[in-house]
């Protein structure tokens, strides 16, 4: 009482010595209970609201909030397992068959899983979400299915989404992989769980293509759905991630997909970066805000492996860097008639390239090479792989001469999606323009360069670009030779044409290695390629990411550790 009285008396004290006695209090409790900032902020925040009117309440009170703070602290869960890849650039499409850049296969592949893939180690073709194979005669393949999986919204992995996602693919020629796969005639389901595969003829690299692009299997009542209803696309697979947002050319994001049937991956979120520019994706890689980045400029190595934390691995890819050079029109150009028309400018081209001065440009970071098929790949030949070629200006300008060039231009689309592309684009250039050819070189950002020339087959007289083999077939290094596969070239040769369809049903692979052999000594006799160097290059990570490429070059982080 005598308390009450007091305070009534003297209201301004009583309220400065209350709140010493809790400021004491709250200081005593916090040295005992280590409580954090955020505590101490709440119990002033509560003491004043409530107007506190006993010593007894007060330390109740002050009690009861700090307790509940270090039961937070103590409950606290681990902060996610998150990587990030730092890309020159994303997919232009999430659905598999409609985007066969390199960039975007290899996020596809870790939403995504295929009958038949590579071995990650090997590159061997071994069954994936097939648990097994046989071929039962020359066009007949049966693919026994693992049973158990699921896919990313809870679908169950059969028989039905195998028919359905090839199916899919071949009633649709608009896909860029359709001409890929029209060497399935039908897919027969035997059972759920049995799936046969009929091909148009017999198949020597049919393992190669049942792994080739596109050939991830799809949830077929989402896929169903969404294009009855004309929904946007979302990719839902079987694979080691699971789709969570994609931003267009700024960021994809992934998931850890808890129920993957090879175990759930070690990485809680991968996101895949797009950094254009290699010393932004150098200097993002110093700074740990990114964990792996390949390209790295081989000046920057010392950099890279002195920093605290990150280093970097050289490794000889599957991409071949090569000019496409225009030879006729097609049905995307129907009215082209440009220069490249005549054979003697196109050799003129081959013959005006100096390629150890372009090995010498990219520092050491190739292997000279006049053809696209290489080691380990059937029909690879001394006689084309690790050979300078000829390099002969004064030939060249007679070529030039004999053709009746009269400085018509030559558009030269490039682009920045690999490394030193744009510094041995503007080196070719300057070697054709020092024989007499007018050049117009245009080096495009990359999602230019993919939307504006090379997926709608919009190249003029020359591109250049890298292409890869992860088939590790020689069938996908002639594919766009073959008949009715001209749109970019244009190129017509009647050799070429049977020796293609002969090749790829041959199931002699002493004979098929000939023909191949044949028809890259054709493509460098007419030119309609203009092969460089195969690619090296050089990934770099940090210390906390435990990750290594396998031979076809992908990204695929389904087996990747953290040292966290």
């Amino acid at each position: 009482m005598r308390l009450q009285l007091w305070r009534s008396r003297h209201p301004r004290r009583s309220l400065s010595v209350g709140l010493l006695l809790l400021f004491a209090l709250v200081l005593l409790v916090a040295c005992g209970g280590q409580a954090t900032p955020q505590t101490v902020e709440k119990v002033v925040t509560q003491v004043v609201e409530k107007q506190v009117t006993t010593v007894v309440e007060v330390e109740k009170q002050v009690t009861t909030v700090v307790e509940k703070e270090k039961e937070v602290v103590v409950t606290a869960t681990p902060a996610p397992k998150t990587v990030t890849i730092g890309m020159t650039e994303l997919v232009t499409s999430l659905d598999p068959p409609t985007d066969w850049a390199i960039a975007a296969t290899w996020i596809h592949m870790n939403m995504f899983d295929c009958l038949v893939w590579r071995n990650r180690g090997t590159a061997a073709f071994e069954p994936w979400l097939a648990e097994s194979y046989e071929n039962l005669d020359d066009t007949t393949w049966r693919f026994h299915l693992r049973k158990g999986i699921k896919f990313h919204n809870g679908e169950d992995f059969n028989a039905d989404a195998v028919v359905w996602t090839y199916e899919r693919i071949l009633a649709d020629n608009t896909m860029i992989t359709y001409p890929q796969w029209t060497f399935i005639k039908e897919v027969k389901p035997v059972d759920d769980y049995t799936v046969d595969i009929i091909t148009t003829a017999p198949e020597p690299a049919m393992l190669s293509k049942m792994a080739g692009t596109g050939c991830g299997i799809q949830a077929p009542k989402q896929g169903k759905d969404m294009a009855e209803k004309g929904a946007e696309y979302k990719p839902v697979g079987t694979g080691p991630f699971m789709f969570k947002e994609w931003v267009k050319d700024d960021h994809v994001t992934l998931v850890a997909n808890p129920d993957y049937w090879q175990g759930k991956p070690a990485i809680d979120t991968l996101i895949f970066r797009a950094i254009p520019e290699t010393s932004t994706r150098v200097a993002n890689l110093l700074t740990h805000d990114i964990d792996l980045m390949v390209g790295v400029p081989s000046q920057d190595w010392e950099r890279v492996n002195s920093n605290p934390g990150t280093s970097v691995k050289e490794y000889l890819t599957n991409r071949t860097m090569l000019l496409a050079l225009r030879t006729g029109p097609s049905d995307p150009m129907p009215d082209w008639n440009g220069p490249t028309r005549d054979v003697r400018i196109r050799q003129a081209i081959s013959l005006a390239i100096d390629r150890r001065a372009l090995i010498d440009l990219i520092d050491g970071m190739g292997v000279p090479t006049l053809s696209r098929i290489t080691p380990p790949t059937l029909g690879w030949s001394e006689k084309f792989f690790n050979q300078w070629g000829e390099y002969n200006p004064e030939k060249a300008r007679q070529l030039l001469a004999e053709a009746g060039y009269n400085g018509e231009p030559l558009t030269f689309h490039a682009s920045t999606a690999f490394i030193y592309e744009k510094e041995v684009a503007e080196a070719i250039a300057a070697m054709l323009q020092d024989v007499g050819l007018n050049i117009d070189l245009k080096v495009l950002d990359v999602t230019s360069f993919r939307e504006q020339v090379y997926f709608p087959n919009k190249n003029q007289e020359i591109y250049m670009d890298a292409l890869g083999n992860s088939f590790f077939d020689p069938w996908i290094t002639v594919k766009e030779f073959e008949p009715g596969q001209k749109q970019r070239s244009g190129w017509q040769n009647e050799e070429v044409d049977k020796l293609t369809v002969e090749a790829g049903q041959n199931m002699d692979p002493e004979a098929r290695r000939a023909q191949y052999i044949r028809i890259q000594e054709l493509i460098n006799q007419d030119v309609p390629h203009v092969y460089l160097y195969l690619m090296k290059d050089a990934f770099g990570k940090t210390d906390r990411l435990d990750f290594d490429i396998g031979p076809d070059g992908f990204l695929w982080m389904g087996f990747a550790k953290l040292n966290d």
